[in-house]
C-alpha cells in the first residue's frame, strides 16, 4: 500500500500530512480490504474526462486502469473531479447521496474509501511535487460527511 512509504519517505514521520489523517487511513484500509463484498473488475478512473458520448452505446468509458475491488471504490474518481472553489462539501454530499442511491451503494463505504483514496493521492502528490498543492482539504471533507 503506497501509504506505507510515508513514513520512510520523512523519517519516521508523516511530512505534511498530520499524523492522524495518515493513521486513520491506515484504520479504514485495515478494516475496509478484508470486508469487501463482491469483488470485480472496475475501471479505475471513472471520472468525467473519460465517459464520452459515441455512436455504437449512448457513451464510452475510455482509459480504463483495471482495478479489482468493490464497487464502492468505482465512484471515487467521479466524485473528485470537477469540483468547484466554494461549497466542495456541499457538492460532495450531493454527489454522494446521489451516486449511492443511484447504484445501490454503500455510503459509509464510499466515504470510507474516499477517505482513504484523498490522503493517498494527497501523498502521491507530495511524492511527485513535494507539495500537498491543497489536496490535504478533501480527507476532511470526507471525515465530516462520515461523521454526519
Amino acid at each position: 500500500m503506497g501509504l506505507k512509504k510515508i513514513r520512510p519517505h520523512f523519517k519516521g514521520e508523516t511530512g505534511p500530512i498530520p499524523e492522524q489523517m495518515v493513521e486513520r487511513a491506515m484504520q479504514w484500509y485495515k478494516k475496509l480490504l478484508p470486508t469487501q463484498k463482491e469483488l470485480c473488475l472496475l475501471h479505475g478512473d471513472l471520472h468525467h474526462e473519460n465517459i464520452l458520448r459515441a455512436e455504437r452505446e449512448p457513451w464510452l468509458a475510455i482509459d480504463p486502469k483495471g482495478l479489482i475491488g468493490e464497487t464502492e471504490y468505482e465512484v471515487i474518481p467521479f466524485l473528485l473531479n470537477h469540483l468547484p472553489e466554494d461549497g466542495v462539501e456541499e457538492v460532495m454530499k450531493q454527489r454522494v447521496d446521489g451516486l449511492t442511491k443511484a447504484l445501490s451503494l454503500q455510503k459509509e463505504r464510499v466515504l470510507a474509501w474516499a477517505y482513504c483514496h484523498s490522503v493517498l493521492s494527497a501523498w502521491w502528490f507530495i511524492e511527485d511535487f513535494g507539495v500537498d498543492g491543497g489536496r490535504l482539504v478533501m480527507p476532511g471533507v470526507f471525515e465530516r460527511l462520515l461523521n454526519e
